[in-house]
């Protein structure tokens, strides 16, 4: 027998987070390409990313005949959130005449590995800029273990470029994560919540 899951949230009645979400109008349109293997994961932010923001779109796969989406993305005007030697650095270029025209962000939801998979098998990726962060924001998210220290959750990426790009107040995605996070931890004994939020 299949559990009872919220329609809205897909969280089950104890870990509904919907309370907690508020709508949020973004001007910078989010398309978050979705490793397959992320969207039953319980702990996967994309989708509270999805909840909150009126201007996303969740796209699942892992190459080109997946994302077919991108032949249609605005070339000049679309960046991809992507840390490598040609990435514009957010920090420093905020408010800048090279990004106060971009009207689309591309994030890869999954892991490092199935990320750079998904940039491998989708040349599509390759024509846009690529953005990201020198300074990183703190990591919220410590229920859901990294390998890397410049690791975020999705909505902690999405969050922290919309604040640069379009100076978006962040806090109530922040707190929509603050909520799972509580929700994912109470019925944790208290010996193994210590080992995620201390």
């Amino acid at each position: 027998m299949s559990r009872k899951i919220c329609e809205r949230c897909q969280f089950t009645p104890s870990t509904c987070i919907c309370k907690a979400v508020s709508r949020i109008n973004n001007k910078v349109r989010v398309i978050i390409l979705q490793h397959p293997s992320e969207e039953k994961i319980a702990k996967n932010t994309a989708k509270l990313v999805n909840l909150s923001l009126t201007g996303c779109e969740i796209v699942k796969g892992e190459n080109n005949n997946d994302f077919a989406i991108l032949k249609s993305l605005p070339l000049e005007s679309t960046v991809l959130l992507y840390p490598n030697e040609q990435a514009i650095n957010l920090d420093e270029k905020a408010r800048s005449a090279e990004i106060n025209n971009i009207t689309h962000l591309i994030v890869i939801d999954g892991t490092w590995k199935k990320a750079y998979k998904i940039l491998q098998l989708t040349p599509l990726l390759s024509k846009f800029k690529t953005v990201s962060f020198k300074q990183l924001p703190k990591n919220r998210y410590a229920i859901r273990k990294a390998p890397r220290a410049d690791s975020l959750s999705t909505l902690e990426a999405v969050a922290h470029s919309l604040s640069l790009l379009e100076q978006l107040d962040p806090a109530p995605l922040y707190n929509l994560l603050d909520e799972l996070i509580k929700k994912q931890t109470q019925h944790m004994p208290e010996h193994v919540k210590a080992r995620y939020l201390n």
